[in-house]
């Protein structure tokens, strides 16, 4: 949790360099985090989010809720239903016929997740307005 608060405290002072101090409280660490960088240009606010999203899938691996990847699609195939394998420390996609160049089933980080699932969330905001 500390690698956590360190990375996330890092991420805001290095586009905010005077954010002032960060919460002492976890809990009020990302409401500091978006209430510091709102006004950042929208790369840099989904830089933010990613790394808010992947610690929030990291901290749920952690504790065994190793199902918090599988409601994300395959970046590959985009079918839906990827599993945790640990010795890969990667989400790998179910569908067979969803391979990589080696043969082996296509295998995703969970900074590649957050980045996709920020980058789906700002495509469903922008086309609902």
């Amino acid at each position: 949790m500390t690698a956590a608060r360190d990375e996330a405290e890092a991420h805001v002072r290095a586009a905010v360099p005077d954010a002032g101090p960060a919460p002492a409280d976890i809990a009020l660490l990302y409401t500091w985090m978006r209430t510091r960088t709102e006004h950042l240009a929208p790369g840099r606010q989904r830089a933010r989010d990613q790394v808010i999203y992947r610690q929030g899938l990291e901290a749920a691996i952690a504790v065994g809720d190793t199902a918090a990847v599988r409601p994300h699609p395959c970046p590959a195939c985009g079918c839906v239903g990827l599993f945790w394998q640990k010795a890969r420390q990667a989400a790998v996609c179910v569908n067979r016929h969803c391979r990589d160049q080696d043969g082996l089933a296509h295998a995703w980080t969970l900074a590649r997740l957050a980045h996709e699932h920020v980058a789906r969330t700002d495509r469903l905001k922008s086309a609902a307005t």
